[in-house]
């Protein structure tokens, strides 16, 4: 596998062979309170996990009697110390305040030293400060005194807790993982956990198999006795699914093992996987290989570090993708889709500081310029220009790089096809500022400056072709289309257009430009910003014939001092960096679309450019983020009135509530948010805008959506708003007319719509006493009313007031209700829908939240029920049948999380609340399978279901800065995903051992 060693574990013919007797692999030290029973049983399995042939037995030394009970036994234990090559800590409460445990873990720092102590972590907490680099003390609750006092750097521990907490651990998922991380190195410096997982799993495979393969023989003897051969074909097949199986859990157990180390090769490994199986594990493994960014920001499709450990400082985009400078002079290329960054090293002192700011007055120059495909580099420092070739080398060429010697260089700019080099620079001695082009084409880069003598000025050793002296003092250069060259003094305002041949004036004057104006690439526009604390916008400026574009840039009000940072050259997209964060905006001519991305995930992000059509790239402390702005993906902006007070209804801000359509599994989804203080925002059309003097103006509106270009807003007493390509809304009339008999029929009570929602053919409204409307998506018939089951008596708050007590079938069979001190109903819609008036069922307890999971497949190909996931008053969450007999069957969702904030129904995933994450767990097991490290906006502190929205295969969030859209869960779109991030096709040496690389990979460009 990439960068890691690779060998087989598994021989054959061969017995096992005896476990060592000159001593131990390792002593295992624990608290008798805290692990007492715990200890012995994993003590237990860790013996018996790695049994390979030719390979001694591990022997791990356990004291079951305990110095606790007889202290004189330490010199015994001692000797045990002295003949253990490994200390294993069970680290937890007990074994923080055990003096016997605080005894053992300071003999083997004095004797041998932390780089042999293993720490497997059973309960409580270790906490790194991360400012002070040391162990927080205070909040460390598991780590005995002498460890924490004397450990130096950042400890990695096994983390043991998901075990610990459940009564059948020893069939948790996680078991094999963590056996494997324990067992590693007490094999040798040169096995790794993945090696020893594989063996693992590959000799379950081969013993399943020898048992496959005999009820495949008897199977076949049955079946020639009887002359029908059926039973042998079937048995052959289950055995060839078996073996698909086994290789997709390999896949995906890797995945997950090679996870930090490796995030590409973690992608391709779980796409392998869902592409052999699609199960709960290879399904989970994919999620976790898609999630994995930390921080978690859905634009974000890797980083990658500069090899050779350079500190990267600049980079200038090309045509296919970005190239830079190091702080200690070498160049830097790198195209994100043919794999890791080259560079080509310096060989002289390191680049002076030439660059100030991001973006405006206090840069003096684009420091770093390339050609349209990167093989040709020069950038700037204090001396003069370094040139540098990548790729294949003229004829005869003998230097791939060469410093030229040129004081007061400003700037540069490569022509395209890489062939000139431009340069503008002040004479010292005149003070003059000049511009010169030196041939490139077929030339040897040793031989493009000539060592004349040292009297001789530097620009006369130069080869220039063509010199000119210009007024400007020059922070720009730019080559044009039609053999032009943009020559541009950004700090006096000025640009002038040159002959890029003979460097002469063109007939065109001087063009002023704006004031802190940053430029496209080509220079012809230029881009300002301002903002007054609720909106910034950027404005656009066309030097060729004066004209002025403008367009909204929303930043998060959190999200300090920004300032816009590039444009791209069709400007379509402007870039604007803050202390946070950067903001990429759609500011497309012609169209109402606009997108905001907000990007994050890279700490104190530096030198950001955009990268073709639909990327953005950011060096930072020698990595190189590159971000995607592809495809209908964006964020939705929180209204103005966000982060004041709006009101006594909403003292946090405005809530939302979200919905989204989507026409097809490949088609873009729509996303609507409306939030609580009347707002609505359509994702890519902006904000609507009621009629002129409309009642309900400031009243929240509750969105459906009616095909992928039209909206329905619902208001609480039954009036709507039909939108009209997304920017306007017109009133609906007549809509009240079909609504009225359900909301007036003798309950006045009851009329007040709590919740509108979307199923595939028709429109489902509550109302406060959990009656039903449901109206078909055309508007055209009345609507069909079905009266609450518990009276006339309101039991149902808005959702933004009580979120998460209506649910919705997708495809519109049913609809559960959870009124406040009353059972849980369902209605089933379909026999509503023929006219039966016997609809509700009783499906539990009180509840504070209920949600639908659809109908579905099993990984044994049997469908399962629809189902239910409600969260109950005691906090427990429970999986319930929608119909039929059966109880509840509790999810052991172990740790403290907060309220189910959304349910997942492609990964099979409950999204709970973790404070600023949302932690993730499989609906079938029950186990925590990952989480997202999100930005919760949380008005008031609290988050509320409303703020995630799970639907038609993506994932919203309310944040800090809006609604982020970009999380995707469907398996076909994290596969898509992840095959972006890994950025390159998997090879053979990635597979584990055992799994071969099928002709048609998954992941191929």
């Amino acid at each position: 596998m990439t960068d890691r060693i690779v060998r087989s574990l598994l021989t054959t013919n061969r017995a096992h062979a005896a476990p060592r007797t000159d001593g131990y692999d390792a002593f295992l030290s624990y608290s008798r309170d805290s692990d007492g029973e715990f200890a012995p049983e994993f003590h237990a399995q860790l013996l018996d996990f790695d049994k390979r042939d030719g390979v001694p037995d591990l022997n791990v030394f356990l004291d079951r009697t305990g110095l606790a009970n007889n202290p004189s036994l330490w010199d015994a234990i001692e000797r045990k110390l002295e003949r253990s090559d490994y200390l294993i800590l069970f680290a937890s409460e007990g074994a923080a305040s055990s003096k016997y445990v605080a005894k053992e873990v300071a003999w083997w720092l004095d004797h041998r030293g932390p780089e042999t102590l293993l720490v497997a972590l059973t309960s409580g907490k270790i906490v790194w400060d991360q400012t002070a680099n040391e162990i927080d003390a205070i909040s460390t609750t598991a780590l005995p005194a002498p460890l924490v006092e004397r450990i130096d750097h950042e400890p990695k521990w096994t983390d043991l807790t998901r075990l610990r907490q459940r009564r059948r651990w020893r069939h948790h998922q996680d078991l094999a993982g963590v056996l494997a991380e324990l067992v590693a190195p007490l094999r040798g410096p040169d096995v790794s956990t993945e090696e020893i997982l594989s063996a693992h799993i590959a000799r379950q495979s081969s013993a399943g198999m020898r048992n496959r393969l005999v009820n495949m023989a008897l199977g076949v003897m049955l079946a020639l006795s009887v002359g029908a051969f059926a039973f042998a074909e079937r048995e052959a097949d289950r055995a060839n699914d078996a073996v698909n199986a086994n290789a997709a859990h390999l896949l995906g157990a890797t995945s997950h093992v090679v996870q930090q180390d490796d995030p590409a090769t973690a992608q391709l490994l779980a796409v392998e996987a869902v592409r052999r199986l699609r199960d709960g594990q290879t399904r989970t493994a994919l999620f976790n290989a898609v999630t994995a960014n930390e921080p978690a920001d859905p634009y974000l499709l890797r980083t990658v570090d500069v090899p050779e450990e350079t500190g990267l400082a600049d980079v200038a985009p090309t045509g296919t993708g970005v190239v830079g400078r190091t702080e200690t002079g070498d160049l830097v290329r790198w195209n994100p889709d043919d794999g890791a960054p080259t560079v080509l090293r310096g060989d002289r002192t390191p680049f002076g500081t030439v660059s100030g700011s991001w973006g405006g007055s206090g840069r003096t120059g684009p420091v770093v310029a390339g050609s349209a495909d990167g093989s040709v580099v020069a950038a700037v420092d204090d001396l003069g220009v370094t040139v540098g070739r990548f790729g294949p080398l003229p004829a005869g060429s003998t230097s791939r790089q060469t410093h030229l010697d040129l004081p007061g260089t400003t700037a540069v700019a490569v022509t395209p096809d890489g062939g000139t080099l431009l340069i503008a620079w002040q004479d010292a001695a005149t003070g003059r500022n000049r511009i010169g082009s030196v041939n490139l084409a077929g030339r040897d880069l040793a031989v493009l400056e000539s060592d004349d003598g040292p009297r001789r000025p530097h620009e006369q050793r130069l080869a220039f072709r063509t010199k000119a002296e210009t007024d400007l003092a020059v922070t720009s250069l730019a080559v044009g289309s039609s053999r032009t060259l943009a020559v541009a003094d950004a700090t006096a305002g000025t640009l002038e257009i040159r002959s890029l041949d003979s460097l002469e004036l063109t007939g065109a004057g001087p063009v002023e430009l704006p004031e802190g104006g940053v430029p496209s690439p080509s220079l012809r526009d230029w881009a300002t910003l301002s903002s007054d604390g609720d909106a910034t916008t950027v404005t656009l400026h066309h030097w060729a014939d004066g004209s002025v574009r403008t367009a909204d840039c929303p930043v998060p009000r959190v999200w300090s001092n920004p300032e816009v940072v590039a444009i791209d050259d069709a400007t379509t997209r402007a870039l604007v960096a803050t202390d946070d964060g950067l903001v990429a905006c759609e500011i497309g001519a012609g169209t109402d679309v606009h997108r905001t991305w907000h990007l994050s995930g890279v700490r104190r992000p530096g030198s950001p450019v955009l990268v073709g059509v639909d990327r953005v790239a950011a060096a930072s402390d020698g990595r190189i983020a590159l971000w995607s702005t592809a495809d209908t993906h964006g964020d939705v902006p929180l209204p103005s009135a966000a982060g004041a007070a709006a009101g006594a209804a909403h003292p946090g801000g405005p809530t939302a509530v979200l919905a989204t359509y989507r026409a097809g599994p490949t088609q873009p989804a729509s996303t609507a948010a409306s939030w609580s203080d009347g707002t609505v925002m359509i994702h890519g059309l902006g904000t609507v805008d009621l009629p002129a003097g409309s009642p309900d103006a400031g009243r929240p509106l509750l969105p459906v959506w009616l095909d992928e270009s039209r909206l329905l807003l619902v208001t609480p007493d039954g009036d709507a708003y039909r939108t009209q390509g997304g920017t306007t809304a017109g009133y609906e009339a007549g809509f009240r007319d079909l609504v009225a008999p359900g909301l007036d029929g003798g309950a006045p009570a009851c009329a007040t719509i709590v919740s509108a929602q979307r199923t595939r053919d028709d429109i489902v409204l509550v109302d406060a006493c959990s009656g039903l409307h449901l109206l078909d998506v055309g508007l055209q018939e009345r609507a069909l009313y079905v009266p609450g089951p518990i009276g006339s008596t309101p039991r149902l708050a808005s959702q933004w007031t009580e979120p998460g007590r209506v649910a919705v079938a997708d495809d519109g069979s049913s609809v559960a209700v959870a009124p406040r001190d009353f059972s849980l109903r369902v209605a089933d819609l379909e026999a509503a829908a023929r006219g039966e008036s016997d609809v509700w069922t009783v499906r539990g307890s009180s509840v504070d939240q209920v949600h639908v999971i659809g109908e579905r497949s099993s990984p044994e190909d049997t469908a399962l029920p629809e189902q239910l996931v409600t969260l109950g008053l005691d906090s427990k969450v429970r999986l319930r049948t929608v119909s039929g007999p059966g109880d509840p069957e509790s999810l052991d969702l172990i740790g403290t999380y907060g309220d189910v904030l959304a349910v997942l129904p492609g990964p099979d995933l409950v999204a709970r609340d973790q404070g600023s994450a949302l932690a993730f767990f499989d609906i079938g097991t029950g186990q925590k399978v990952g989480a997202l490290a999100t930005r919760l906006y949380a008005p008031g502190g609290t988050v509320a279901p409303s703020d995630v929205y799970a639907g038609d295969g993506q994932l919203l969030v309310v944040q800090d800065h809006g609604v982020t859209t970009g999380w995707t869960f469907s398996d076909d779109q994290m596969i898509t995903r992840a095959c972006a991030m890994a950025g390159r096709a998997p090879t053979a040496a990635d597979m584990p051992e055992g799994v071969t690389l099928t002709d048609t990979p998954a992941c191929t460009p």
